[in-house]
C-alpha cells in the first residue's frame, strides 16, 4: 500500500489542490483523477510549483549536494587538464594520448554515475524527512552504479543515432530520458523502456518542464563561459577548475529536475505516489 502524502502546518500549503488534474492517467483511464497535494516536497501542482520544488531540493539538500558536486568539478579539472595533451593531439593522436583520453573519459563517467546515484537518494530521503548519511548514500550510489552506466549507455547510443537521422526522434528521446531515466533506475531499479511509459502518459507538460530547465540552463552555461574566459588563461589548470566550479549549481539544479519531474510523472500515473513513497522504494 502507497504511504500518505506528508502532512502538518509546518509545511507551507498543506492540503490538496481543489482542481484535479483532467489530463492524468488516471482519468484517460476512466478513473477519478486524484488531485495534486500542495503540500507534497517533491510532487508538484502545477508548473510553477515544478519550479519551486526544483529549487527546495537544492534548498533542502544543500550541503550534501555542494559537496558532491564539489567533489566532481575538482576530478574533473584534473582529468579535463590531464587529457588536455591528447586532446591538442588531433585527430590522429598516439597511442599513450589515445589511452590517457580513455582513461579520463572511464573516470568521469565513474564519477558522474556515482554522483547521480548519490545525489537522487539524498534529495529523495532529505524530503521525506529521512537526513540521509554519507555512507548510505555511497553505499546506494554503488549499488546502482551498473545499471545506471549500462542503462545510461543505451540511453546515450539511442538517443545519438536519434540526432543522426532525423534530429526530432533525438529530442524526442532526450526528454524522455532526461525526464525519467535517473529516477526509474535508482528508485524503480527499471529499464529504459519505463522511461516511455511514464513520460509519454504525459508528454506534453514534460515537454515543457524540460525545455524551461534546458532554456536556463543553456543561459547559465553562456554567461559562465564568458566569465571562466575572463577569469582564467586558456588551456590551464586554473580554466580547467573555474570551468568546473561554475558549473556546481547546474549540476544541482539538475538533480532537483531529475527528481521532481520523476515524482510528478509517478504521482499523475497512478495518483497515489508521494515523497514518502518514492523514500520507501529506494531502500525497500
Amino acid at each position: 500500500m502507497s504511504s500518505p502524502p506528508p502532512s502538518g502546518a509546518d509545511r507551507p500549503g498543506s492540503g490538496w489542490n481543489p482542481d484535479p488534474w483532467p489530463g492524468s492517467a488516471n482519468s484517460r483511464q476512466g478513473r477519478v483523477p486524484q488531485a495534486a497535494p500542495l503540500s507534497d516536497p517533491l510532487v508538484p501542482p502545477d508548473l510553477r510549483g515544478w519550479f519551486e520544488r526544483v529549487i527546495g531540493v537544492v534548498r533542502r539538500s544543500l550541503v550534501p549536494l555542494l559537496i558532491i558536486q564539489v567533489g566532481v568539478a575538482v576530478i574533473s579539472a584534473m582529468v579535463s587538464f590531464a587529457m588536455s595533451p591528447a586532446l591538442a593531439a588531433g585527430p590522429d593522436p598516439s597511442g599513450f594520448d589515445s589511452l590517457l583520453a580513455l582513461l579520463g573519459v572511464m573516470i568521469a563517467v565513474a564519477v558522474g554515475v556515482f554522483a547521480q546515484g548519490a545525489s537522487v537518494y539524498i534529495a529523495i530521503r532529505d524530503a521525506a524527512g529521512h537526513q540521509a548519511s554519507a555512507q548510505e548514500a555511497m553505499q546506494f550510489a554503488a549499488a546502482r552504479a551498473p545499471a545506471l552506466i549500462g542503462w545510461g549507455l543505451v540511453a546515450g547510443v539511442l538517443t545519438v543515432f536519434g540526432f543522426l537521422m532525423l534530429i526530432v526522434p533525438g529530442l524526442y528521446l532526450a526528454i524522455v530520458f532526461g525526464a525519467a531515466l535517473a529516477g526509474v533506475v535508482t528508485v524503480e531499479r527499471a529499464g529504459i523502456a519505463r522511461c516511455f511509459e511514464l513520460v509519454n502518459a504525459r508528454f506534453g507538460p514534460t515537454v515543457a518542464r524540460m525545455v524551461l530547465a534546458v532554456a536556463v540552463g543553456i543561459g547559465y552555461t553562456v554567461v559562465a563561459g564568458f566569465v571562466v574566459g575572463a577569469l582564467s588563461t586558456p588551456d590551464s589548470f586554473s580554466e580547467a577548475l573555474l570551468r568546473a566550479l561554475v558549473e556546481i549549481p547546474l549540476g544541482m539544479a539538475a538533480v532537483g529536475v531529475a527528481v521532481v519531474t520523476y515524482a510528478e510523472l509517478r504521482f499523475h500515473e497512478r495518483g497515489e505516489v508521494f515523497t514518502s513513497t518514492l523514500a520507501a522504494e529506494l531502500v525497500r
